[in-house]
C-alpha cells in the first residue's frame, strides 16, 4: 500500500495501513473542542458573562432581596444554555421546529430578565440572539424578528419600571439589532460565496487533472498503435523476406541471412513487448489527480491510501471516483465541519474498492441529498455499488466497482 498525506496547509501526517484506519480519527476530540469553542461562541459567552456579572453585581450593591438575585441568576443560566443549544452545529431531528422553540424561549427569558433586573443594557442579550438569526432565517425575517424583539424593552421599562426616557435607549438597541443582523447576514453571504468559489475551483482542478491524465493516456495509446501498425508491420515483412532469402541462399550467405532473420525476429518481439508495456502503463494516475484537488482544500487533512496494484484505464471510472472524492470533501467542509478525510483505494482481480471516511459533526440520521444522489447515480451507471453509513464520529462512503480481469496488468 502507498500512503500519502495531502493538505492545503502543507502539513504532514503519519503513514498508516488500512487495518489501523480508526486511529486516524483520534484527533476528533480536539477538533470537536475547536468547533465548540469557535470565535463566535466565545464572543457570545464573554458578552453574556459581562452583562450577567454586572447586573448581579448591581443587584447586590443595591441590596436587592435574595429571591430576586437567585431568580436573575437562574434566568441568566437558562439563557446561555438555551443560546448554546440554539446555535449548535449539529442538526436536530426536527431542526426548524426545535430551534424556533428555543428562540421563543430565549425571548421569554430575556423579557423575564427585564422584569427582574432594572438595567436596560440587558437588551444586549436580545442583540446576541438577533445576531444569530441570519444563520437560520432569511434577512427579511431576521430584521422583522429583530424589530419585534426591541419592543419589550420599551414597554417593560416604561410601564413596569416607570422609566420615562427608555424610548431613546430602546431605539438605540433597535438600531444595534438591525446593524448586527445586516452585518452577520453579509458575513453569511460572503462565506457562502467563498465556499461556492472554492467548490468550483476544486471542480476545475479535478477536471483539469482528469483531462491531463486522459491526454497522457490517449498519447500513449497513439504511440503504441503507431509503433505496432508501422514499425511492427515492416519488421514482420522483413522477417518473412529474410526467411524466404535464407531458403534460396547458399553457403556463407545463407548463414548471414539466417542471422539477420533471427535478429529481425528478436527485434519484432522487442517491439511487441514495448507496445504491450506502453499500453499497460496507459492508466489514469488517480493518485496525482486526487492530490491536485486536495491541495485546494483549506483546513482539512486528507490522508490518501492507494494500493500498489491499482490500475485504472477507464476515464469514466476515474471521473466517477474523482466526483465522489469531490462531493465527500464538500460534505466534510459544509456539513460535517470535519478536519480529517481518509481516502482508501484498493483493487483485486474482480473489483475496485473505494472508501472515504470523513470526521466531524455527524448527524444521527442519514439524509440523502442531491450530492449523495449524484454519487449513487454515477456509480450505478458503471454497474457498481455504493453504500453510506453513519458512525459516532465518521461518515463512511463505500464504493465497489466491478472490473474486467482482461484489464489487469
Amino acid at each position: 500500500m502507498t500512503s500519502t498525506s495531502a493538505t492545503a496547509k502543507h502539513g504532514s501526517s503519519s503513514m498508516i495501513p488500512s487495518e489501523k484506519r480508526p486511529h486516524v480519527m483520534a484527533s476528533n476530540t480536539m477538533n470537536n473542542w475547536r468547533d465548540k469553542l469557535s470565535l463566535d461562541k466565545i464572543s457570545g459567552i464573554m458578552t453574556w458573562a459581562v452583562v450577567a456579572g454586572m447586573s448581579l453585581f448591581v443587584l447586590h450593591k443595591n441590596n436587592a432581596d435574595m429571591a430576586s438575585i437567585v431568580l436573575a441568576s437562574a434566568l441568566y443560566l437558562v439563557y446561555i444554555v438555551g443560546w448554546l443549544f440554539m446555535i449548535r452545529d449539529r442538526d436536530y431531528q426536527s431542526d426548524g421546529a426545535i430551534r424556533s422553540a428555543i428562540l421563543i424561549m430565549l425571548f421569554a427569558v430575556v423579557i423575564g430578565i427585564f422584569f427582574t433586573v432594572p438595567l436596560s443594557f440587558n437588551s444586549i442579550l436580545m442583540g446576541i440572539i438577533s445576531g444569530a438569526l441570519p444563520y437560520y432565517v432569511n434577512v427579511k425575517k431576521a430584521l422583522m424578528i429583530g424589530t419585534i424583539a426591541s419592543f419589550p424593552l420599551y414597554f417593560v421599562f416604561t410601564y413596569y419600571w416607570q422609566d420615562d426616557f427608555v424610548f431613546l435607549t430602546a431605539s438605540l438597541f433597535w438600531t444595534f439589532n438591525m446593524f448586527a443582523i445586516i452585518m452577520v447576514n453579509a458575513t453569511v453571504k460572503e462565506k457562502a460565496a467563498r465556499e461556492k468559489v472554492e467548490e468550483t475551483n476544486r471542480q476545475l482542478v479535478s477536471t483539469q487533472a482528469l483531462l491531463k491524465e486522459a491526454s497522457k493516456q490517449s498519447e500513449r495509446i497513439r504511440i503504441a498503435r503507431n509503433i505496432h501498425d508501422l514499425l511492427g508491420h515492416h519488421l514482420t515483412a522483413l522477417t518473412i523476406n529474410l526467411q524466404v532469402a535464407s531458403i534460396k541462399a547458399e553457403g556463407d550467405v545463407k548463414k548471414n541471412v539466417e542471422q539477420c532473420h533471427q535478429l529481425a525476429k528478436l527485434l519484432l518481439s522487442d517491439v511487441r513487448d514495448a507496445v504491450s508495456d506502453i499500453r499497460d502503463k496507459s492508466q489514469v494516475d488517480l493518485h496525482e489527480a486526487i492530490n491536485s484537488m486536495a491541495k485546494q482544500v483549506p483546513f482539512v487533512d486528507i490522508e490518501l491510501i492507494v494500493s500498489d496494484n491499482l490500475h485504472i484505464d477507464d476515464i469514466e471510472i476515474a471521473d466517477a471516483l474523482l466526483k465522489c472524492v469531490q462531493e465527500s470533501i464538500t460534505n466534510t467542509i459544509k456539513h460535517a465541519k470535519g478536519k480529517t478525510l481518509l481516502i482508501d483505494i484498493s483493487q483485486n482481480e474482480t473489483a475496485l474498492s473505494f472508501e472515504v471516511r470523513n470526521s466531524g459533526t455527524i448527524p444521527k440520521t442519514l439524509k440523502i441529498g442531491n450530492g449523495l444522489k449524484g454519487m449513487q447515480e454515477r456509480i450505478n451507471l458503471l454497474g457498481g455499488r455504493i453504500t453510506f453509513s453513519l458512525q459516532p464520529t465518521e461518515f463512511i462512503t463505500s464504493v465497489v466497482l466491478p472490473i474486467n480481469s482482461e484489464q489487469q496488468p
